[in-house]
């Protein structure tokens, strides 16, 4: 499995809590994130009191490509 494929489950395993964001910088207004998953190459942290989410590790296509897919998860 791909680091992009393992993104795309967990993001869709939790989504109902994290339907607010997703992003691939640190927050800078210190919100509480908890790590979620984390292989050390992926890392993938959860804000769950703003409901989004952080994600390392990705190149920039990956990711672009994750947040397509994540878009359309909150189009269902």
């Amino acid at each position: 499995m791909t680091k992009l494929e393992k993104a795309k489950e967990i993001i869709t395993k939790n989504y109902s809590e994290g339907d607010c964001g997703l992003f691939d910088t640190r927050n800078i207004a210190g919100d509480w994130m908890t790590t979620i998953y984390a292989d050390g190459e992926l890392t993938i942290d959860i804000c769950y009191n703003w409901n989004y989410f952080e994600v390392f590790g990705l190149s920039d296509e990956e990711f672009d490509e994750l947040a397509r897919y994540y878009s359309q998860l909150g189009d269902n």
